[in-house]
């Protein structure tokens, strides 16, 4: 058995691939296809791998190699544009671990309007993938 997850950044995804691998006693993969090279995915089965929209080019194909697709988003947008603009401001400025939690700050504005450009581009990717 082989279960894909597709998520936006900042949704639990990773929780969720922990949980599903415990379940079913699958080998998690954590984000094979992020370009870091640190996890590889050679179409094994026995696996369940995360991976965010944007890491993999044809997330069509991809999901022909598994028996179970799960397609992950956030009802509320604007609490996961603030996640994930928080992720991607402090893991640089304050080594920030994206496992732990955090007290919300304030992120530049330029910061913010860029991650809230890509999660509503994402998200759309991810609602044009379930349709098809």
């Amino acid at each position: 058995m082989s279960v894909l997850i597709i998520a936006l950044p900042r949704t639990g995804s990773t929780s969720l691939l922990h949980k599903i691998a415990k379940e079913k006693n699958l080998k998690p993969l954590f984000e094979p296809f992020d370009g870091t090279g640190r996890v590889e995915y050679n179409s094994e089965k026995n696996v369940v791998v995360k991976t965010i929209i944007c890491h993999h080019n044809d997330n069509i194909q991809l999901s022909k190699n598994f028996d179970e697709v799960i397609l992950l988003t956030r009802r509320n947008v604007k609490e996961c544009t603030e996640s994930h603009a928080y992720q991607t401001y402090f893991s640089k400025i304050k080594n920030y671990d994206s496992n732990k939690p955090y007290v919300y700050e304030e992120i530049p504005t330029d910061i913010f309007e860029l991650c809230h450009n890509d999660i509503i581009k994402w998200n759309k990717e991810l609602s044009d993938l379930s349709t098809k």
